[in-house]
């Protein structure tokens, strides 16, 4: 039988129809927090899909479901056209696993405790915002979370010493606020892959981790922190990424043996005396290497591990007891 025109017609429609049918319907307790979470930053253009008169918000755009038809993933980035604070809404989103609220320059207020009934969240990010005041202590109570990235907005006070006992963090970021205080006691935990509170106003000192677990990332640059951090390169724990410049930091380099597996290394604007330490020789891997503005000795390690780095990460060293750091431009 030779199909006809009409045939081919309802072969179109049939599957025009099943194009335009979601495969999965919006639970309507997201849609009514979605809707009020839009009139809270005041109706943004960016947030037009948004609407009532299209009531799958499945389909709407800065958002995903799961198969459930329940909102997972909500992510707001770039618009310029957000204002106000943290719609407290958004906690009826009950089924989130991942809010990003990214470069909303217009985003203010306090981060709102209510977020705290988010039980399923895995990823934070409130970063790039105007967002101000302490970071809730009931943050800690999503015991799911795996990522918080807080980051270049105009947070205070301490970071909250809950931190250290969510179970499944395993990246924090906090650089670029106004925090203060010391670092909670067991923050500088193993099961992190990356750490960064850099840009900030913490002091004290860095405190002590004996975990061997592997670390990508831990970047306390720009704080006021003083002490001795030789125990974050204890023995047979890899660690990639080390960067404490621009701190108080006061301890002897000389001894210190850094893992084979660094790949950047700053520790520059310090109070770091000592001698450079031999075991930077076999660093094969390391990249980046920074020791100047301290209070170092000589002589350098002649080592190619040494050498290939040049001068200028030695550079600015003030020795004062023992032979002056200097002329590393005649090893060879």
């Amino acid at each position: 039988m030779v199909p006809t025109a009409s045939s081919f017609l309802a072969v179109f429609l049939l599957v025009a129809a099943a194009a335009s049918t979601p495969a999965r319907s919006c639970a309507p307790s997201d849609l009514r927090a979605l809707l009020s979470v839009k009139q809270a930053l005041g109706n943004p253009a960016t947030l037009s899909s948004w609407r009532p008169s299209s009531p799958n918000c499945c389909g709407w755009d800065h958002l995903r479901c799961d198969d459930a038809g329940r909102v997972n993933n909500v992510f707001i980035d770039g618009a310029a056209d957000v204002h106000g604070q943290i719609p407290s809404a958004v906690a009826g989103l009950t089924a989130l696993m991942s809010l990003s609220l990214f470069r909303l320059p217009g985003l203010t207020g306090a981060i709102p405790p209510c977020l705290a009934g988010l039980s399923n969240l895995q990823f934070l990010t409130i970063s790039h915002t105007n967002v101000s005041g302490p970071i809730p202590e009931s943050l800690a109570r999503l015991r799911s979370l795996d990522s918080v990235d807080l980051s270049s907005n105009k947070l205070c006070g301490r970071i909250p010493a809950s931190f250290a006992d969510l179970p499944n963090l395993r990246s924090l970021d906090l650089q670029h606020n106004q925090l203060t205080g010391p670092i909670p006691a067991g923050l500088v935990q193993g099961q992190f892959r990356s750490l960064i509170l850099s840009y900030n106003q913490l002091s004290g000192p860095i405190p002590r981790d004996d975990a061997q677990d592997e670390i990508n990332t831990v970047d306390l640059s720009h704080n006021k922190l003083t002490g001795d951090p030789s125990h974050l390169f204890v023995s047979g724990r890899p660690i990639g990424k080390v960067d404490l410049s621009w701190n108080y930091l006061d301890f002897d380099l000389s001894k210190l043996v850094f893992p084979p597996e660094l790949t950047y290394l700053d520790l520059s604007h310090n109070h770091i005396r000592g001698t450079v330490p031999a075991s930077l020789e076999r660093l094969s891997t390391l990249q980046k290497l920074d020791l100047s503005y301290n209070n170092l000795c000589g002589p350098l390690p002649r080592g190619h591990g040494v050498i290939k780095h040049g001068c200028k990460p030695f550079a600015h060293n003030q020795c004062r007891h023992g032979t002056p750091l200097a002329g590393c431009q005649d090893l060879s």
